[in-house]
């Protein structure tokens, strides 16, 4: 039986320029598998990267999130029949979709699974045509996500202290509520206001907030967890029991789930993708269930 071929795509800027160290470390670890490796220049290059990775047998982000997202959305681009799978190998600053894919953050523990690992079938979403494998989230959470943008850079910031300085920030700052429109599943849309709306296919974000606790990314469906508007100290008292998502049952949170969503807002509404900002008036999100295979340990 052939060896499948890997293609490894490195942000060498992951983590503050740490990736850029990590290279020579992963091809050590590599050197018995079937690979070539090719490193970003710019954002948008891993797009273009995974995109022609024709003839590959799988895809590995080497970086975080963003990186992940990046060479996801190149994948996509390939017909499902020859589309190569996604492996990652966590060197970024949150890491949530590797807590989704059930990866371990030790790079050389998740390089091992190259070979060990199993192929997993993952729900993927798409909002406004671009996809997405862990979370889309508007409102509060997108402001907080801008922040943390600029904590990376100017306080070198990283993991769940980079989003949790950064939620503080806008707490103290912008805790302002959100008026939009929202259907799900087709329905008819309705006035809403809320604090936040995340739509998620894992259970974390924000480099470790259990915002959707019990999401399980095969099943098909989006976890939806929407929030109403608080005052500054309800928040500061809440904050604790979303981090450890324990917040499910509190009044002022509403779960759900749901296969789509139509959000639309008079003015431009603030959102994020797997952490990548984006500012729109109007967002479709729907589901497509097992629309991408991973490489994840074997179950069992």
């Amino acid at each position: 039986m052939a060896q499948a071929r890997h293609l490894i795509i490195v942000n060498p800027q992951a983590k503050h320029g740490e990736g850029t160290k990590l290279t020579p470390v992963i091809e050590k670890l590599l050197a018995n598998l079937s690979h070539d490796t090719m490193e970003t220049r710019s954002p948008g290059h891993a797009v273009e990267l995974a995109a022609g990775a024709i003839g590959y047998d799988v895809v590995v982000a080497v970086g975080g999130d963003g990186t992940v997202h990046e060479v996801l959305n190149g994948l996509m681009r390939h017909p499902v029949e020859s589309r190569p799978a996604l492996a990652v190998l966590p060197t970024g600053s949150g890491n949530d979709t590797c807590r989704t894919l059930g990866i371990p953050f030790d790079v050389s523990e998740a390089a091992l699974l190259l070979a060990t690992g199993q192929r997993r079938p993952f729900d993927v979403g798409c909002c406004n045509g671009v996809y997405f494998n862990n979370s889309f989230a508007a409102g509060l959470d997108a402001k907080v996500t801008a922040k943390a943008v600029e904590y990376k850079v100017t306080k070198r910031r990283s993991g769940l202290w980079l989003y949790l300085t950064a939620l503080l920030h806008v707490l103290f700052k912008d805790l302002d509520a959100f008026d939009i429109t929202l259907g799900f599943d087709g329905e008819d849309p309705t006035p809403v206001q809320t604090l936040i709306i995340a739509m998620t296919q894992g259970a974390t974000y924000g480099g470790g907030f259990r915002i959707t606790p019990d999401a399980d990314p095969h099943d098909g469906l989006f976890d939806v967890c929407m929030i109403d508007p608080l005052g500054l100290g309800e928040a500061l008292r809440r904050l604790p029991f979303v981090i450890a998502g324990k917040h499910t049952n509190m009044p002022v949170v509403h779960m759900s789930r749901h296969t789509s969503a139509s959000i639309t807002s008079d003015i431009p509404l603030p959102a994020q993708l797997d952490g990548e900002v984006l500012l729109e008036n109007r967002y479709d999100i729907t589901m497509l269930p097992a629309a991408i295979q991973c490489i994840v340990p074997r179950m069992g």
